[in-house]
Protein backbone atom coordinates (compact mmCIF):
# COMPACT_ATOMS: atom_id res chain seq x y z
CA UNK A 1 0.00 0.00 0.00
CA UNK A 2 2.35 2.13 0.75
CA UNK A 3 4.84 1.53 -2.26
CA UNK A 4 1.60 2.17 -3.97
CA UNK A 5 1.22 5.75 -2.54
CA UNK A 6 4.73 6.36 -3.21
CA UNK A 7 4.46 5.43 -6.83
CA UNK A 8 1.18 7.82 -7.04
CA UNK A 9 2.68 10.68 -5.82
CA UNK A 10 5.80 10.43 -7.85
CA UNK A 11 3.95 10.23 -10.86
CA UNK A 12 1.79 13.28 -9.98
CA UNK A 13 5.05 14.92 -9.28
CA UNK A 14 6.31 13.88 -13.03
CA UNK A 15 2.87 14.98 -14.60
CA UNK A 16 3.57 18.61 -12.56
CA UNK A 17 6.78 19.13 -13.34
CA UNK A 18 6.54 17.70 -17.73
CA UNK A 19 6.21 19.81 -20.11
CA UNK A 20 8.08 22.25 -19.06
CA UNK A 21 6.86 26.13 -19.49
CA UNK A 22 9.57 28.54 -21.57
CA UNK A 23 11.00 30.93 -19.85
CA UNK A 24 9.10 33.58 -21.71
CA UNK A 25 6.51 32.47 -20.35
CA UNK A 26 7.54 31.91 -16.71
CA UNK A 27 9.53 35.50 -17.32
CA UNK A 28 5.59 37.35 -18.87
CA UNK A 29 3.89 35.67 -15.55
CA UNK A 30 6.51 37.23 -12.83
CA UNK A 31 5.87 40.43 -14.85
CA UNK A 32 2.11 40.22 -14.40
CA UNK A 33 2.89 39.45 -10.86
CA UNK A 34 4.59 41.99 -9.79
CA UNK A 35 1.96 44.83 -10.96
CA UNK A 36 -1.12 43.02 -9.61
CA UNK A 37 -1.65 46.22 -7.61
CA UNK A 38 -0.94 49.11 -10.58
CA UNK A 39 -4.12 51.24 -10.58
CA UNK A 40 -5.84 51.98 -14.67
CA UNK A 41 -8.32 54.36 -13.30
CA UNK A 42 -10.34 53.61 -16.66
CA UNK A 43 -10.86 49.91 -16.10
CA UNK A 44 -13.93 48.46 -16.70
CA UNK A 45 -15.60 44.61 -16.54
CA UNK A 46 -17.14 42.93 -19.66
CA UNK A 47 -20.89 42.47 -18.90
CA UNK A 48 -20.56 39.56 -17.40
CA UNK A 49 -17.76 37.54 -16.27
CA UNK A 50 -17.88 33.57 -17.50
CA UNK A 51 -16.75 30.80 -15.00
CA UNK A 52 -16.18 27.99 -18.06
CA UNK A 53 -12.59 26.46 -17.88
CA UNK A 54 -11.71 23.20 -18.41
CA UNK A 55 -9.72 21.03 -15.89
CA UNK A 56 -6.64 20.66 -18.21
CA UNK A 57 -6.81 24.79 -18.11
CA UNK A 58 -7.22 24.76 -14.57
CA UNK A 59 -3.71 22.50 -14.26
CA UNK A 60 -1.61 24.25 -16.60
CA UNK A 61 -2.82 27.95 -14.32
CA UNK A 62 -1.48 25.85 -11.15
CA UNK A 63 1.64 24.08 -13.08
CA UNK A 64 3.50 27.41 -14.42
CA UNK A 65 3.03 28.82 -11.07
CA UNK A 66 4.85 26.00 -9.50
CA UNK A 67 7.38 26.21 -12.31
CA UNK A 68 8.06 29.44 -11.19
CA UNK A 69 8.12 29.10 -7.59
CA UNK A 70 10.44 25.97 -8.17
CA UNK A 71 12.81 27.66 -10.69
CA UNK A 72 13.49 30.68 -9.32
CA UNK A 73 12.88 30.56 -5.45
CA UNK A 74 16.58 29.55 -4.11
CA UNK A 75 16.05 28.26 -0.38
CA UNK A 76 19.63 29.41 0.54
CA UNK A 77 19.03 33.41 -0.99
CA UNK A 78 15.81 33.67 1.40
CA UNK A 79 17.65 32.26 4.48
CA UNK A 80 20.66 35.03 4.01
CA UNK A 81 18.41 37.86 3.77
CA UNK A 82 15.93 36.51 6.75
CA UNK A 83 19.48 36.41 8.80
CA UNK A 84 20.39 39.96 7.34
CA UNK A 85 17.14 41.08 8.37
CA UNK A 86 17.63 39.42 11.94
CA UNK A 87 21.29 40.61 12.18
CA UNK A 88 20.98 44.05 11.24
CA UNK A 89 17.21 45.17 10.39
CA UNK A 90 18.19 46.52 7.43
CA UNK A 91 18.70 45.68 3.99
CA UNK A 92 20.05 47.28 1.34
CA UNK A 93 18.42 48.38 -1.88
CA UNK A 94 19.39 44.83 -3.72
CA UNK A 95 18.10 42.51 -0.55
CA UNK A 96 15.19 44.65 -0.28
CA UNK A 97 14.21 44.13 -4.58
CA UNK A 98 15.27 40.27 -4.02
CA UNK A 99 12.86 39.68 -0.90
CA UNK A 100 10.13 41.34 -2.75
CA UNK A 101 10.66 39.13 -5.90
CA UNK A 102 11.01 35.78 -4.06
CA UNK A 103 7.76 36.96 -1.72
CA UNK A 104 5.36 37.49 -4.72
CA UNK A 105 6.25 34.31 -6.20
CA UNK A 106 5.57 32.37 -2.66
CA UNK A 107 2.48 33.82 -2.35
CA UNK A 108 1.45 34.00 -5.81
CA UNK A 109 1.73 29.85 -5.45
CA UNK A 110 -0.37 29.86 -2.45
CA UNK A 111 -2.79 31.96 -4.20
CA UNK A 112 -3.12 29.28 -7.16
CA UNK A 113 -3.19 26.36 -4.79
CA UNK A 114 -6.18 27.65 -3.21
CA UNK A 115 -7.67 28.42 -7.07
CA UNK A 116 -7.01 25.26 -8.72
CA UNK A 117 -6.35 22.67 -5.79
CA UNK A 118 -9.83 20.59 -5.03
CA UNK A 119 -10.05 21.88 -1.95
CA UNK A 120 -9.60 25.05 -2.85
CA UNK A 121 -7.66 25.86 0.46
CA UNK A 122 -4.20 26.95 1.20
CA UNK A 123 -1.45 24.04 1.69
CA UNK A 124 -0.72 24.67 5.52
CA UNK A 125 2.95 24.37 6.29
CA UNK A 126 3.49 26.57 3.24
CA UNK A 127 0.63 29.21 4.61
CA UNK A 128 2.41 29.18 7.46
CA UNK A 129 5.44 30.57 6.33
CA UNK A 130 4.39 32.72 4.04
CA UNK A 131 1.69 34.48 6.34
CA UNK A 132 4.89 35.14 8.96
CA UNK A 133 7.03 36.18 5.87
CA UNK A 134 3.99 38.79 5.70
CA UNK A 135 4.02 40.07 9.27
CA UNK A 136 8.00 40.19 8.79
CA UNK A 137 7.45 42.47 6.17
CA UNK A 138 5.11 44.37 8.34
CA UNK A 139 7.16 44.70 11.30
CA UNK A 140 10.52 45.58 9.39
CA UNK A 141 9.08 48.06 7.23
CA UNK A 142 7.21 50.01 10.48
CA UNK A 143 10.33 49.67 12.40
CA UNK A 144 9.50 47.00 15.29
CA UNK A 145 12.35 45.49 15.70
CA UNK A 146 11.66 43.53 18.91
CA UNK A 147 9.13 41.73 16.54
CA UNK A 148 11.40 41.48 13.69
CA UNK A 149 14.11 39.21 15.61
CA UNK A 150 11.11 36.72 17.09
CA UNK A 151 9.57 36.66 13.53
CA UNK A 152 12.56 36.11 11.53
CA UNK A 153 13.12 33.03 13.97
CA UNK A 154 9.87 31.63 12.98
CA UNK A 155 10.49 32.31 9.13
CA UNK A 156 14.16 30.70 9.63
CA UNK A 157 12.26 27.47 11.30
CA UNK A 158 10.15 26.81 8.30
CA UNK A 159 12.98 27.67 5.58
CA UNK A 160 15.07 25.19 7.67
CA UNK A 161 15.75 21.37 6.00
CA UNK A 162 13.15 19.13 7.08
CA UNK A 163 9.93 21.68 7.38
CA UNK A 164 10.99 22.97 3.99
CA UNK A 165 10.94 19.66 2.66
CA UNK A 166 7.25 18.76 4.03
CA UNK A 167 6.65 21.99 2.35
CA UNK A 168 7.35 20.62 -1.01
CA UNK A 169 5.57 17.56 -0.42
CA UNK A 170 2.78 19.87 -0.25
CA UNK A 171 2.86 21.68 -2.88
CA UNK A 172 3.45 18.34 -4.93
CA UNK A 173 0.25 16.73 -3.41
CA UNK A 174 -2.02 19.05 -5.96
CA UNK A 175 -5.48 17.59 -6.94
CA UNK A 176 -6.62 19.35 -9.84
CA UNK A 177 -9.75 20.81 -9.19
CA UNK A 178 -13.04 19.39 -11.31
CA UNK A 179 -14.71 23.21 -13.32
CA UNK A 180 -17.45 22.49 -10.80
CA UNK A 181 -15.71 22.97 -7.89
CA UNK A 182 -13.89 25.57 -9.62
CA UNK A 183 -16.88 27.68 -10.23
CA UNK A 184 -18.36 27.19 -6.72
CA UNK A 185 -15.34 28.37 -5.35
CA UNK A 186 -15.26 31.41 -7.39
CA UNK A 187 -18.67 32.13 -6.60
CA UNK A 188 -17.84 31.54 -2.43
CA UNK A 189 -15.10 34.13 -2.72
CA UNK A 190 -17.87 36.80 -4.18
CA UNK A 191 -20.38 36.45 -1.79
CA UNK A 192 -17.84 37.41 1.17
CA UNK A 193 -17.27 40.56 -0.75
CA UNK A 194 -20.81 41.18 -1.05
CA UNK A 195 -21.34 39.99 3.06
CA UNK A 196 -18.81 42.24 3.73
CA UNK A 197 -20.53 44.82 1.81
CA UNK A 198 -23.32 44.88 3.58
CA UNK A 199 -22.18 45.99 6.32
CA UNK A 200 -22.23 49.88 7.21
CA UNK A 201 -18.38 49.37 8.61
CA UNK A 202 -15.73 47.05 8.87
CA UNK A 203 -13.23 46.60 10.88
CA UNK A 204 -8.82 46.66 9.41
CA UNK A 205 -8.91 43.14 10.16
CA UNK A 206 -12.27 42.77 8.23
CA UNK A 207 -11.16 44.92 5.35
CA UNK A 208 -7.76 42.92 4.92
CA UNK A 209 -9.93 39.55 4.44
CA UNK A 210 -11.47 41.58 1.87
CA UNK A 211 -8.42 42.63 -0.17
CA UNK A 212 -7.28 39.27 0.52
CA UNK A 213 -10.39 37.50 -1.92
CA UNK A 214 -9.48 40.13 -4.43
CA UNK A 215 -5.47 39.29 -4.30
CA UNK A 216 -6.25 35.62 -5.07
CA UNK A 217 -8.82 36.88 -7.91
CA UNK A 218 -5.85 39.29 -9.48
CA UNK A 219 -3.69 35.82 -9.06
CA UNK A 220 -5.90 34.07 -10.99
CA UNK A 221 -6.59 36.11 -13.81
CA UNK A 222 -2.38 36.73 -13.95
CA UNK A 223 -2.18 33.12 -15.34
CA UNK A 224 -5.44 33.22 -17.53
CA UNK A 225 -4.02 36.23 -19.58
CA UNK A 226 -0.81 34.99 -20.18
CA UNK A 227 -1.62 31.53 -20.82
CA UNK A 228 -5.04 31.94 -22.29
CA UNK A 229 -4.39 35.67 -23.79
CA UNK A 230 -7.37 38.20 -24.99
CA UNK A 231 -8.60 41.67 -24.51
CA UNK A 232 -11.59 39.93 -22.12
CA UNK A 233 -8.59 38.82 -19.75
CA UNK A 234 -6.87 41.62 -19.66
CA UNK A 235 -9.97 43.98 -19.03
CA UNK A 236 -10.68 41.97 -15.75
CA UNK A 237 -7.13 41.61 -14.29
CA UNK A 238 -6.64 45.50 -14.94
CA UNK A 239 -10.04 46.24 -13.05
CA UNK A 240 -8.97 43.65 -10.36
CA UNK A 241 -5.36 45.23 -10.24
CA UNK A 242 -6.92 48.64 -9.54
CA UNK A 243 -9.38 47.43 -6.55
CA UNK A 244 -6.00 45.74 -5.24
CA UNK A 245 -4.13 48.94 -5.34
CA UNK A 246 -6.22 50.96 -3.67
CA UNK A 247 -6.94 48.59 -1.21
CA UNK A 248 -3.06 48.07 -0.52
CA UNK A 249 -2.40 51.43 -0.10
CA UNK A 250 -5.48 51.89 2.79
CA UNK A 251 -3.89 48.61 3.85
CA UNK A 252 -0.83 50.11 4.68
CA UNK A 253 -2.39 53.08 6.59
CA UNK A 254 -4.14 50.84 8.79
CA UNK A 255 -1.44 49.03 9.26
CA UNK A 256 1.06 52.18 10.49
CA UNK A 257 -2.28 52.96 12.75
CA UNK A 258 -2.42 49.21 14.38
CA UNK A 259 1.16 50.11 15.04
CA UNK A 260 0.47 53.30 16.70
CA UNK A 261 -1.68 51.99 18.43
CA UNK A 262 -4.35 54.92 16.92
CA UNK A 263 -6.39 52.27 15.65
CA UNK A 264 -7.67 49.01 17.02
CA UNK A 265 -6.95 46.65 14.14
CA UNK A 266 -9.40 43.89 15.05
CA UNK A 267 -11.98 46.00 16.92
CA UNK A 268 -12.73 49.61 15.83
CA UNK A 269 -14.87 50.17 12.65
CA UNK A 270 -15.11 52.72 9.98
CA UNK A 271 -17.12 52.62 6.44
CA UNK A 272 -15.39 51.70 3.54
CA UNK A 273 -14.22 54.24 0.89
CA UNK A 274 -17.18 54.97 -1.76
CA UNK A 275 -14.14 54.48 -4.63
CA UNK A 276 -13.38 51.21 -3.03
CA UNK A 277 -17.37 49.74 -2.40
CA UNK A 278 -18.69 51.22 -5.72
CA UNK A 279 -15.55 49.14 -7.33
CA UNK A 280 -16.20 46.09 -5.33
CA UNK A 281 -20.07 46.31 -6.15
CA UNK A 282 -19.85 46.56 -9.89
CA UNK A 283 -17.36 43.23 -9.36
CA UNK A 284 -19.83 41.62 -7.59
CA UNK A 285 -22.70 42.48 -9.95
CA UNK A 286 -21.32 40.62 -13.08
CA UNK A 287 -21.27 37.27 -11.29
CA UNK A 288 -25.23 35.37 -10.78
CA UNK A 289 -24.65 35.21 -6.93
CA UNK A 290 -27.52 34.93 -4.72
CA UNK A 291 -26.96 37.36 -1.94
CA UNK A 292 -27.21 36.01 1.47
CA UNK A 293 -28.12 38.49 3.82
Amino acid sequence: MKLNRCANEATTKTKLDEPHFSAEQCDALFAAVLVHDDIYPDAKLPDAIHLDYSQEQLIQCYRICRQLWKDSVDREDLIEIIKKIYRHHTLSTEDQLSFKYLRAKIKHLRFAYAAFDERHRYPRMFHWMTAIMGSLQDAFKNKQYASVKRIAILVLFFLARFPYFLINKEIDKFQPSTNESFHQYLLDEISFIRLNLAKKAITSKEFHEVRKVISRLVALYDNLKILYPSPYHVSISQYLSTINGLMGSMHDELIIKKFKKTQDYYADAFEMPVEIRQRLVTLTERYKVPCLV
